[in-house]
């Protein structure tokens, strides 16, 4: 049980989930077709399945501010 609300705490599942709500809300009202509702849908799909991974995000996140810090120019300050 743990796991099922990990999962569904995720942002990328929260999206997925929102969008394939949206999707079928307006497919419901016939708002639109499925042929513009497929590419939402399998958007929405793979949003849900894919994990959300804030570890690489981190990791990321530091070697751009370690290459944005070596290649800055240093400017002296007067």
């Amino acid at each position: 049980m743990k796991a099922l609300l990990a999962w569904a705490r995720q942002p990328t599942s929260v999206a997925g989930l929102s969008a394939a709500f949206g999707t079928f809300s307006a497919l419901v009202l016939h708002q639109i077709s499925w042929v513009q509702a497929a590419p939402l849908l399998a958007g929405a799909i793979i949003s849900i399945a894919l994990p959300d991974n804030t570890v690489a995000k981190a990791d990321a996140q530091g070697l751009t501010e370690n290459l944005i810090a070596k290649f800055r120019p240093t400017v002296a300050m007067k």
